[in-house]
């Protein structure tokens, strides 16, 4: 079984990820968790990953693949712009080689759309979080201790790059809800009560998996 929580920043997906891997007793796969991973299964240079792993492509990486693609004859190492699919590729087969195993919990990374929707005989629960982004840049500025106006700063560019990441390598809307099983506000919810409801419905999901 997997569970795949889709999230915008600061409404708070690690706290619901972490409270649903303890409730189904399962591995939770977060970003940092992917660097750690794709660092020692293929030598790969954790910051190098960082840069890559749930990015968009920037306009030069993305104006040089489109001229490859085109030509087919640029002297360009497939490695320069094929790493950003690389590392989805070795994420997908990481998610579903332990969901294989067992129940998993992963956040981000594209949710359902990253599966290839829904993997053959491995059942999947899509959770989207969303809130209102004052109430998250409330968050974010208290949990890191920091001004007002980088959180801002911060949640306008991971907003943007989430969803510019979906709709290059996916071509979907990240906050489209007819993808999710499950969608909550936790603003409107509260934390404690969207996480709540969020192991409950996972735990009763994981049932029939058991």
């Amino acid at each position: 079984m997997i569970v795949s929580i889709a999230r915008e920043l600061g409404a708070g997906g690690l706290s619901v990820g972490e409270a649903i891997a303890g409730a189904l007793g399962a591995p939770l796969l977060d970003e940092r968790r992917f660097i750690e991973i794709l660092s020692l299964r293929h030598g790969l240079a954790p910051e190098v990953v960082a840069e890559r792993i749930e990015r968009p492509p920037s306009a030069g990486e993305q104006l040089i693949s489109d001229l490859a693609a085109a030509t087919a004859m640029l002297p360009i190492p497939a490695a320069q712009y094929h790493s950003a699919e690389f590392i989805i590729d070795t994420v997908r087969e990481t998610v579903i080689e332990r969901a294989r195993a067992g129940p998993v919990v992963v956040i981000g990374h594209g949710g359902v759309s990253l599966l290839g929707w829904r993997p053959e005989g491995i059942p999947v629960l899509a959770i989207l979080l969303r809130a209102g982004r004052a109430w998250r840049i409330e968050q974010l500025a208290r949990r890191y201790a920091i001004a007002h106006d980088e959180a801002r700063r911060r949640i306008e560019r991971t907003d943007d790059a989430r969803a510019r990441y979906q709709r290059h390598y996916f071509d979907s809307d990240v906050y489209d809800s007819r993808q999710y099983d499950l969608v909550l506000n936790t603003e409107s919810l509260g934390v404690d009560l969207a996480i709540a409801i969020a192991t409950s419905v996972a735990t009763a999901f994981a049932e029939p998996a058991r």
